[in-house]
């Protein structure tokens, strides 16, 4: 017996990456180049996405969300992001 609801729609921010556009996987791409280029542990992104994005995983961003994190890690020339807030 199926649970009433059923079947989930995904919305797209969380189709699996074989749903996702090129575009999508290049920024990925470039997100990791840029987390190993400032230091970054998935840890350390998953902070940032949970303070600005409210999610764990990039996988569960909009392209124009994961867009911006990539325009914030590129501009960021300190190579950890700070854990303490003021």
């Amino acid at each position: 017996m199926m649970h009433p609801g059923f079947p989930l729609r995904i919305p797209n921010a969380q189709c699996p990456m074989e749903a996702r556009s090129e575009k999508f996987t290049e920024l990925m791409n470039k997100v990791d180049v840029e987390m190993q280029r400032l230091g970054w542990t998935e840890a350390q992104g998953r902070e940032h996405l949970l303070k600005t994005c409210q999610v764990r995983s990039r996988l569960l961003l909009t392209e124009e969300q994961l867009d911006n994190f990539l325009l914030y890690l590129q501009l960021t020339d300190t190579p950890t992001p700070a854990t303490n807030d003021p």
